[in-house]
């Protein structure tokens, strides 16, 4: 095996620099219907020509110096996924939409087409070809000059695989639109409430801003994506996530306008929570909008945000006296953009079924305008709602590449 990885490897090289000194590379956004020209070394399937169209997606491979790349940027610019029907004109564009990132000197689109995948039934009568067909851009990168300092790293882009509390139906390292496994690790840390109103009649303050929380919430996200995008279909996951939340100060007493802070993250101030979770996710142009619901004890998380949700504040507060909020319930909604591929902007809600005093949760991922990972949260609650700081990271641990 290692053999012939090694002699494809090798055919694929030769057929590059062959093609180099060949084929007519595009240096324009302009598309060529030389279909075997860019990687006449490697067995891609049946060449199709370009001159008509249209033809059903199967695939879209990305080759750099004789090697397969899976980059999230280059992949976003292509408009086209799994089973969406495309043109000469839509491949014209993504060729365009590639040169304009500046990083490529020469671009090559060529089309093959998929043994034992026919199109759908629906496009039998409008696709060119009775196949699927892979569609594989060739490009050759720009060189880095070589100077005294060394070269600024280009940033990772974001994950797309959840936004802070809650996942999406994609998974990480540009693999976001393929069915199979996931496995995030985030880290999000409530920093303290920035503002807060309520109307409790016995509460200290009607106003409060400026309060330390100091609550860390470590997660494991493991999914697996059941079902891809396409042109009209969501793409679908399930999964679950596993937290541990611990405290570095206290939680402030309702009694003491002035708590004292320490750092101590005892068996009293640390928590397990858990939950089980649906998704589906879908774009429409450049939103990324996902609806779900999770089932489990991370319900009851909220009440960690916030003085006015403990047992103490429940009674003295609110009336209820024994009661604690505890949710096993959470239908929650999301939307994000990526204005930057380092720096996401998105919207998330989370509601929390059967809680008392019925709070919701809205988290603002603002760091395409800050370019950190500071974040604000909002805990809205019968009685009052609570402004939060909060510092959230997320890293795709599987699939990495």
């Amino acid at each position: 095996m290692a053999k012939l990885l090694r002699t494809l490897l090798l055919a694929a090289a030769a057929g590059l620099c062959a093609a180099g000194a060949q084929a007519q590379f595009v240096s324009s956004p302009t598309v060529i219907s030389s279909p075997t020209a860019a990687l006449p070394g490697l067995s891609l399937g049946v060449s199709v020509p370009m001159d008509h169209g249209p033809w059903v997606l199967g695939e879209v491979l990305f080759f750099s110096s004789g090697k397969m790349v899976s980059d999230y940027t280059w992949r976003d610019r292509v408009r086209g996924t799994r089973g969406a029907l495309y043109t000469k004109a839509d491949i014209s564009s993504d060729v365009e939409s590639l040169m304009n990132l500046g990083r490529f000197d020469k671009v090559v689109p060529n089309l093959f087409e998929i043994p034992g995948t026919p199109v759908p039934a629906e496009f039998a009568t409008i696709a060119a070809s009775t196949s699927q067909v892979r569609l594989v851009f060739s490009v050759v990168e720009k060189a880095v000059a070589a100077s005294s300092t060394t070269a600024r790293r280009a940033l990772a882009p974001a994950p797309v695989s959840g936004v802070i509390m809650t996942p999406t139906a994609y998974r990480g390292a540009g693999k976001f639109d393929s069915p199979g496994l996931g496995l995030d690790f985030t880290a999000m840390y409530v920093i303290g409430r920035l503002y807060g109103r309520n109307n409790f009649l016995n509460a200290p303050t009607r106003t409060n801003y400026l309060d330390r929380v100091g609550v860390w919430l470590l997660t494991a996200d493991g999914k697996m994506q059941i079902q891809s995008e396409g042109p009209v279909r969501p793409a679908v996951a399930v999964g679950g996530q596993g937290t541990f939340m611990f405290r570095d100060s206290p939680q402030p007493n309702v009694n003491d306008p002035n708590p004292t802070l320490k750092v101590n993250a005892s068996q009293k101030s640390t928590k397990l929570f858990s939950d089980a979770y649906v998704a589906v996710s879908k774009k429409f142009g450049p939103a990324r909008t996902t609806v779900g619901l999770m089932e489990g004890n991370m319900g009851d998380s909220v009440a960690n945000f916030t003085e006015f949700l403990t047992p103490d504040a429940l009674r003295f507060f609110a009336g209820q006296n024994g009661q604690t909020v505890r949710s096993r319930t959470m239908p929650f909604a999301s939307v994000m953009f990526m204005p930057k591929p380092q720096y996401p902007l998105a919207i998330e809600y989370i509601q929390f079924n059967g809680a008392a005093l019925h709070p919701i949760m809205i988290n603002l991922k603002m760091g395409y305008f800050l370019h950190l990972n500071f974040d604000v949260g909002i805990v809205k609650f019968n009685g009052g709602y609570d402004v939060l700081g909060l510092l959230q990271f997320r890293y795709n641990q599987f699939p990495n590449k």
